[in-house]
């Protein structure tokens, strides 16, 4: 019998922008028009997560910590909250905006802007964020940027990998508790000094609110060049140059297109 299998990472965001995938969810179609849901939990990436953050899977009793959650030929409530019933009338407009010939709830879920509001989790195509160490020496001394690439890969569940460590789901939070308090630390110390800057800007008079930032230009082009390779992500970029991450994005349009 021949099957049709779409597979997403349910995930959610934090204050920082990283994203935790705390389960792996795969919806199977056979010809026959039956069906069957597998979630699942991450709880290694789970017992990361603070109870303002993450409040379960609905319709899933997470404490029974089963390594899977099974639906055959019903519909788990995570997905049935959050995506258009078969029935309803503006479907196919739905279906439209995500290039979408018929209804496959798990599919709709990954491809649509639109997100539930009544918590924090999404669905995203899957993906590997596993890093050897190594790869990521030659983001030079900055500390920041390192931390946080280390904390992404640590957060989606994946390995940190080098000649000497490996960082998995045995020691993950001890990893994720150190690397977070060093981030959030620092994090907190650029902003202070932002703000303070600001301030005594203002003071001066030469603040004038959301004027275009000043950036060195040697700096920029360098990681420019590798967020073009693919080597940096715009996050990571905009912490470099110390600007927001739209901010980075916006310049580096203007940068690509004068190379054009």
């Amino acid at each position: 019998m021949r099957e049709i299998v779409t597979r997403g990472d349910i995930c959610l965001n934090d204050e920082y922008n990283l994203t935790y995938k705390v389960a792996d969810i795969t919806y199977t179609e056979r010809e026959d028009e039956s069906f069957v849901y597998e979630i699942k939990p991450n709880y290694s990436v789970i017992s990361l997560l603070n109870s303002k953050d993450f409040q379960g899977i609905p319709g899933l009793d997470m404490d029974l910590k089963k390594e899977s959650y099974i639906r055959e030929n019903v519909i788990p409530v995570f997905i049935s909250e959050r995506t258009p019933a078969r029935n309803r009338e503006d479907l196919w407009a739905l279906l439209k905006e995500c290039d979408m010939q018929y209804l496959n709830q798990l599919e709709w879920l990954i491809r649509t802007n639109t997100r539930y509001s009544g918590d924090k989790l999404f669905v995203q195509r899957p993906e590997d964020k596993t890093i050897e160490i190594e790869s990521i020496n030659k983001l030079g001394n900055r500390s920041a940027v390192i931390c946080r690439k280390v904390l992404e890969t640590i957060c989606y569940g994946n390995e940190v990998i080098s000649s000497s460590l490996i960082i998995n789901d045995k020691n993950r939070k001890q990893y994720y508790d150190l690397l977070m308090a060093l981030y959030s630390t620092e994090r907190k110390f650029l902003d202070s000094r932002r703000s303070a800057g600001i301030e005594q800007s203002a003071k001066r008079g030469n603040y004038k609110g959301r004027a275009k930032i000043k950036i060195d230009k040697l700096a920029a082009q360098e990681v420019f060049l590798d967020y073009q390779t693919k080597e940096i992500n715009s996050t990571e970029a905009a912490q470099i140059l110390g600007i927001s991450n739209s901010t980075f994005l916006r310049r580096y349009r203007e940068y690509a297109k004068s190379r054009q």
